[in-house]
């Protein structure tokens, strides 16, 4: 141990209440009237500014559904398109169209069997 010091518990101690401590004590940490005005009015600003922004919101998502619902329709044009122009080639390159084409036309026929040389 070191020589020369004293070492004591520490002890606070109490500290009676005076007339003025429990007085401040007794009253209430509120607001003042301006502050409160001041929060009525921030929370009233908040939530027209949130009903604003929801109001556009569901405006661009019911013009955006809109929007998605005529592009479904016209992919379902396109398709039905698509479907019926596969249909018409199929018909222009089938064989027998070509043949009949080929004789109105060109006047050509289909060569017999017996037409036919191999070399």
């Amino acid at each position: 141990m070191i020589a020369e010091i004293h070492s004591r518990m520490f002890r606070p101690r109490s500290v009676t209440m005076g007339m003025r401590q429990q007085v401040a004590s007794r009253t209430r940490a509120g607001m003042s009237r301006r502050m409160a005005r001041v929060v009525a009015l921030i929370i009233c600003l908040s939530l027209v500014v949130v009903f604003a922004f929801s109001l556009v919101m569901h405006r661009q998502i019911g013009a955006s559904a809109n929007r998605l619902e005529a592009l479904k329709s016209v992919r379902v044009e396109s398709k039905n398109r698509n479907i019926e122009l596969l249909a018409a080639r199929a018909q222009l390159a089938s064989r027998e169209f070509v043949e009949k084409r080929a004789k109105e036309k060109f006047q050509l026929v289909v060569p017999q069997q017996n037409q036919i040389r191999r070399m």
